[in-house]
Order: C-alpha cells, then sequence, then structure tokens
C-alpha cells in the first residue's frame, strides 16, 4: 500500500513543494523507471543467486531509509529535485531486486498445491492497493502534506522487515 501512494506524492512534491514543472516531474519518474529497468536484470541474478529473504530485506531497508530521508527533507523544507531525482533512482533501482527476489520467495514459502492460490492472493492485492492507494495519497497529502505520505511509506518498509526477519521457510 505504501508503494501505491508515492507516485501521487511525487507529484504533488514536485508540482507544489517545489514549484517545479511538468518537466521536472517527468525527470523524477523517469529517474525511478530507468533505474528499474537497468538493474532488473542484475536483480534476477542475484535472487537467484542468493538467500531471496536476505535480498528482500536489504531491498526494503534500502527503499525505507531512502523514503524516511525524503520525508525529512520534505517535512524540514529542504527538498530539492535532485533529491527526488536520486532517491527515486535508488528506489528504483531496490524495486528491481525486490521484484525477482519476492516472486521466487512465494514457492519457497507455499507448497506446491498452495502455489496457485497464493500467487492469486498476492495479485488481489496489489490489484486492490493500486485502486484504492492513489486515492488514499490523495487525501493524504491533502490532510498531512507530502512529507508524512513518505514517512508513511518507510514505516511500511520497516514493518516488511520485520515481517521478512520474521519468516521462517520450511524444509521441503
Amino acid at each position: 500500500l505504501g508503494d501505491a501512494l508515492i507516485p501521487v506524492a511525487i507529484a504533488f512534491a514536485v508540482l507544489t513543494d517545489l514549484d517545479g514543472s511538468a518537466g521536472d516531474l517527468g525527470l523524477v519518474l523517469a529517474a525511478f523507471a530507468l533505474s528499474r529497468v537497468v538493474f532488473l536484470l542484475a536483480g534476477g541474478v542475484w535472487a537467484d543467486r542468493l538467500p531471496r529473504r536476505s535480498v528482500l530485506i536489504g531491498c526494503d531497508v534500502v527503499r525505507g531509509v531512502v523514503e524516511a530521508l525524503m520525508a525529512i527533507a520534505l517535512l524540514t523544507g529542504s527538498a530539492e529535485l535532485w533529491m527526488l531525482v536520486a532517491t527515486q533512482a535508488v528506489f528504483g533501482a531496490g524495486a528491481a531486486f525486490f521484484g525477482p527476489a519476492s516472486a521466487g520467495l512465494v514457492p519457497e514459502t507455499v507448497s506446491v498445491g498452495r502455489l496457485q492460490q497464493a500467487n492469486a492472493l498476492l495479485e488481489l492485492s496489489r490489484s486492490t492497493t493500486s485502486i484504492f492507494g492513489p486515492a488514499l495519497a490523495g487525501v493524504l497529502v491533502a490532510l498531512f502534506g507530502t512529507g508524512w505520505v513518505f514517512a508513511i511509506d518507510a514505516v511500511t518498509f520497516a514493518g516488511g522487515t520485520i515481517f521478512l526477519l520474521a519468516l521462517r521457510l520450511p524444509a521441503w
């Protein structure tokens, strides 16, 4: 859910908090997308060669710190465009490593008989958050400001890290 909030928060951060242009917003969004594309192949390789749970924890920690730093910059009024570009590039790289590791962890976590149900539940969760996340982000930005939306996302990564640390993989 936290990730579904961020695109709206980024748009408001660039256009209102930083008085940026549509081109500036495009630059920030391109930094995320380009970084994700560039690092996706490496993310898949690392996800196959390292313990997936460890890759996921590392990705959550990096992305949580990045979002916390951006929250602090926005909340203190010290944010600049280059900071959003840089943090979104790092965030995109983290997402490139997280995706393949996450997809590979599901079969390690559930039995073969439950794999289809697990994947369906994950996709339902993604679809639901992609529908309601942007609307919630708009409300949160209007009520509290963009910095707090980044802070919420940072907290979701902390929660994800805690759950991953508690995850015990079965020995099939």
